[in-house]
């Protein structure tokens, strides 16, 4: 333990009661200042630093507004009087102990003992208190703790400023006094603080959160937010303590790090790997697949190099997400695209969505002299049946793609309207 030191000054006592008060025991952590005036000026005058009490003989008078300003509000006052003494009641509420006189010495060596014991209690934990107070404060994460009805009893320094608020003006208020928010919104429940609360309360044991905060200086933050409940000695619970660390960041690295990996970093739409994940977890019923090739396109980049190869599948990539603005298109890889659409439209429908996106397609083409022999193939398979697997479904979609760029360069054909026409090796069932 920290040691504890005592600073006693004692104001018109007898030689002997110093001497008792000296001589009695502390724990082997406790250290005892002692010092002795005729009066209260002299007193004052040796209080060089916080003394914890202040021991007034019976025939020394006070008045608590000199005892305040002499010592400190929080100073402990001892005063000796006969025990018949009226006290007015502004006197009784400053004093900490009162010695009835005349004392015998077994019963004055008791008061002395127990005036030690209580000022070895309070340092105690005052440094208690102030080494949990230092030890939440040094934490980078918001740390508060919390009595049953949600008033804040202590709370770190990264708490208030996520609040913009001193503790002075924390300490004691609810959540939504700190916060600002009207207390019948709040009792709504509309918010997360108050559900963990209750949460916390009914299961009673150590939770973790994600929360959302809105951060006086950094604005809207994520927070993973550990809740645990704390007990008295009884096991009754008498509140909550919470610790949250701030993850907005590590969320937004992740964010990236996993749209990196699912995204075709030349054109920014979906990638195979990502192609089949998002298939696999969203298919649920009809689905129909648009497998798209670039004619000629090996041509491009023989003749004019990959940067105009590359420029030429970025503007493939716009024009398909213009075309199907709802739907789900991934670049499978080199200049094959494919669009998922998770629906079965009228034949008519989806025709002419195809002819415009040809049709757009073959303008931007016709606009630069290099993408001049550029066309677009496309074959589409369709299903209702969701146990018709995508590895299938996909495989009819590249043979009516096959049969288009082996027939009709520049078209789309429907996998329904062309199996028939296809050799046998190549049709899948």
């Amino acid at each position: 333990m920290y040691l504890c030191h005592l600073f006693v000054i004692m104001v018109g006592m007898t030689e002997h009661t110093v001497d008792m008060l000296k001589s009695l025991p502390l724990p082997k952590d406790g250290r005892l200042r002692l010092a002795a005036a005729s009066s209260l000026d002299d007193a004052a005058a040796l209080a060089d630093s916080k003394c914890s009490a202040i021991v007034l003989g019976e025939h020394i008078s006070w008045k608590t507004d000199d005892i305040n300003h002499l010592f400190g509000e929080k100073t402990n006052l001892v005063v000796c009087a006969p025990a018949n003494t009226v006290w007015p009641q502004e006197k009784l509420a400053r004093v900490r102990h009162i010695w009835p006189v005349p004392l015998p010495d077994e019963l004055l060596g008791f008061y002395c003992q127990q005036l030690l014991d209580d000022l070895y209690r309070q340092r105690c934990f005052w440094n208690t208190q102030n080494c949990l107070q230092t030890v939440i404060d040094m934490m980078p994460g918001f740390v508060w703790f919390k009595d049953m009805e949600g008033h804040h009893l202590k709370v770190n320094k990264a708490f208030c400023e996520m609040v913009g608020k001193p503790r002075s003006e924390v300490i004691g208020k609810k959540h939504c006094e700190i916060w600002g928010i009207p207390p019948e919104k709040y009792a709504e429940g509309e918010y997360v603080c108050l559900e963990t609360d209750e949460a916390i309360a009914k299961d009673q044991k150590t939770t973790l959160f994600k929360e959302q905060v809105l951060h006086s200086r950094l604005g809207l933050r994520q927070l993973n937010t550990y809740k645990t409940p704390v007990f008295d000695e009884d096991g009754m619970m008498i509140g909550n303590i919470g610790a949250a660390t701030d993850v907005t960041e590590t969320c937004a690295n992740q964010e990236r790090i996993l749209k990196i990996s699912r995204t075709d970093e030349l054109t920014q739409l979906a990638n195979r790997r990502y192609f089949y994940q998002y298939l696999d977890e969203h298919r649920q019923g009809p689905l129909t697949l648009c497998y798209i090739d670039l004619d000629y396109f090996k041509q491009l980049n023989d003749s004019y190099g990959h940067q105009f190869g590359d420029a030429a599948l970025m503007m493939v990539s716009e024009v398909l997400r213009n075309a199907f603005p709802k739907d789900f298109i991934a670049r499978l890889g080199g200049d094959e695209f494919v669009v998922a659409i998770f629906a079965v439209l009228e034949r008519a429908e989806m025709c002419r969505i195809l002819d415009e996106l040809c049709a757009v397609m073959r303008k931007h083409f016709d606009l630069d002299k290099s993408l001049g022999k550029l066309s677009m193939s496309i074959g589409v398979a369709e299903t209702y049946d969701d146990k018709v697997s995508l590895d299938t479904l996909l495989q009819r979609s590249d043979d009516a793609l096959y049969y288009v760029k082996e027939h009709c360069r520049g078209k789309y054909v429907f996998y329904e309207d062309i199996k028939d026409k296809l050799k046998p090796r190549m049709v899948t069932e």
